[in-house]
């Protein structure tokens, strides 16, 4: 996809900074986003809540940016991604949202979903 815009080269804008792929830092929080919606699909039948994942990322790093969090959502669900939407709405839990409490969100999929050694071993999701 080609998008056009304005502005120096050398001055990203919000919208890259937050959604940041390329630099070790951004890498390293995709990595985490990754491996918090892994940890939810893996126990809950391959299915990825947002709230869920909020939840996990907010356990392991304390606050996150909210603008970050809800950036990382296109990436992971694009062609080059690892989740896919579903069709199915679930409401937000207020406990990890500002703002959006109870607004309905589609559920994503792990793309190629299959359980976990762990999972499959127990015939039970990982504590």
């Amino acid at each position: 996809m080609t998008v056009v815009g304005s502005g120096r080269l050398d001055e990203p804008d919000l919208l890259d900074l937050l959604a940041d792929q390329a630099t070790p830092l951004g890498r390293l929080r995709m990595d985490d986003f990754r491996a918090a919606c892994r940890a939810d699909a893996d126990a809950h039948d391959g299915v990825v809540h947002p709230s869920r994942v909020s939840a996990l990322l907010r356990n392991r790093f304390g606050e996150i940016d909210p603008r970050s969090f809800s950036a990382r959502w296109a990436p992971a669900c694009g062609p080059d991604g690892f989740l896919d939407k579903t069709d199915d709405l679930a409401p937000i839990d207020p406990a990890h949202s500002r703002g959006n409490g109870n607004k309905l969100v589609p559920l994503r999929r792990w793309r190629g979903w299959t359980p976990t050694l762990h999972h499959t071993e127990t015939g039970s999701p990982p504590a």
